[in-house]
């Protein structure tokens, strides 16, 4: 299995082309969100932890949050079954 910070990579350069189709900008997301443990299920999750240059743009905030929201959710449904490097290349 790769480490977090391999994956992490791999989610910034998925939510950083996002953006540069959705808004035709480049930006570095990389502290922007951290891998944690949802409290209920136990599953690693990400959490995002938005800077003030996101929150002060509501529709990059808006548009991450979906996005991020979006990999926790089919993320968590075949994680168990996969290692996470091969569910998140799938889903970019």
């Amino acid at each position: 299995m790769e480490s977090f910070e391999q994956s992490k990579d791999l989610i910034e350069y998925y939510l950083a082309l996002s953006i540069k189709q959705q808004f035709n900008i480049d930006l570095d997301l990389k502290d922007e969100f951290t891998f944690t443990e949802n409290i209920v299920s136990k599953k690693m999750i990400i959490a995002p932890t938005f800077s003030d240059r996101i929150l002060k743009d509501s529709e990059i905030k808006d548009f991450l949050h979906a996005l991020i929201s979006d990999i926790n959710n089919e993320v968590q449904q075949d994680i168990v079954n996969r290692s996470d490097s091969e569910q998140l290349r799938n889903i970019v």
